[in-house]
């Protein structure tokens, strides 16, 4: 066919008919409406798991520390703590070396969460009313412990959150206290009544938010005074020496009063193995969950020499440590006038 044969069965312009009009589109499903409260059911299920699976892995954390003491105790390096009112004198420190620089030492605790936490996005979290660590006094309203008390995510309790994040260390702070006297006595066998002082300042903290990689573990909190007397803590219990430089001396005398498993306080020592890059390490002290933050104390003169961090000293291998006083004055403000 050729072009003039083409255009005569083609028809002129103005004999085509209207342009087509394109079909509607068809109108989108309407958008199923949930039922009145079911996303809080579902976020009330979801945070009924999560805590269920924190019980777990609590259990799970719990399980750990009892084969520690297991392994501890197979040692033949290691002797168990003592509690310091019935301590025997034969860990390596005296009797009277124990009675004489036990009282600062004292252990962190969550208050009681109930009521907290209850808005759009806030989670009270696991840890209302848990024993949490150890330290010490080291003025009349500071207490010296260990920088990851305070951090904001652990392998099996969950900190409270706002706005579906964990809250700031600064945050954390004021919801603990610290108590004294949580120590079984002597004559009676019973455990002696707290007695407890509000946190109400995170004054100095390694790491944190801002220095997350920092390597110096330790923290510095204010408190304030007891309910009953209005007094502060260190007028009350006294407070310990902050010693100026390392002690590096290996085989020295140390000492570790303590919450370990978070229980009443207790009493371990033995001997310094190594001071480098900012830890000092030892192989014969024994130390639990709820030691982290306890002071190391040189086992003759009774300073501050470290602050106890991690533990790991098992008869396969491996040793316990702290941060060195020497790396915390580096970085500590608070301390320059101590």
């Amino acid at each position: 066919m050729n072009y003039n044969q083409a255009a005569k069965l083609t028809p002129p312009s103005h004999t085509r008919g209207p342009a087509p009009v394109p079909a509607p589109a068809p109108a989108p499903a309407p958008v199923p409406v949930e039922p009145y409260g079911r996303q809080d059911l579902v976020a009330g299920a979801m945070r009924k798991l999560l805590d269920q699976r924190a019980g777990v892995a609590r259990s799970l954390v719990e399980i750990d520390e009892q084969l520690e003491y297991l392994f501890y105790d197979l040692s033949s390096r290691k002797d168990d703590p003592q509690d310091v009112e019935t301590y025997d004198g034969t860990l390596g420190v005296t009797r009277e070396f124990v009675n004489d620089y036990e009282r600062p030492i004292g252990q962190l605790q969550w208050i009681d969460l109930t009521g907290r936490f209850q808005g759009s996005g806030e989670d009270q979290g696991n840890v209302s009313g848990q024993r949490w660590g150890s330290g010490a006094l080291i003025s009349d309203d500071l207490f010296l412990t260990a920088g990851h008390c305070f951090r904001q995510a652990f392998r099996s309790w969950r900190v409270p959150q706002r706005n579906g994040m964990p809250i700031s260390p600064a945050e954390i702070a004021p919801l603990m206290c610290v108590c004294f006297n949580f120590q079984i006595d002597g004559e009676t066998g019973q455990t002696r009544p707290e007695v407890c002082y509000p946190v109400i300042e995170l004054v100095e903290c390694s790491p944190s938010p801002d220095d997350p990689n920092a390597t110096v573990d330790y923290a510095i909190v204010r408190l304030g005074r007891d309910e009953k007397n209005g007094t502060l803590p260190g007028k009350m219990f006294g407070t310990l020496d902050v010693a100026k430089t390392d002690l590096t001396v290996k085989n020295a005398s140390l000492c570790i009063i303590q919450h370990p498993n978070r229980e009443e306080k207790k009493v371990e020592a033995g001997h310094l193995l190594e001071t480098r890059n900012g830890r000092i390490a030892y192989n014969d002290i024994g130390t639990f969950g709820g030691a982290s933050g306890a002071p190391i104390l040189n086992g003759i003169t009774g300073e501050i020499v470290g602050v106890h961090i991690k533990g790991g000293s098992l008869p396969i291998g491996g040793f316990n440590s702290g941060t060195t006083i020497g790396a915390i004055r580096a970085k500590s403000k608070a301390l320059v006038k101590l």
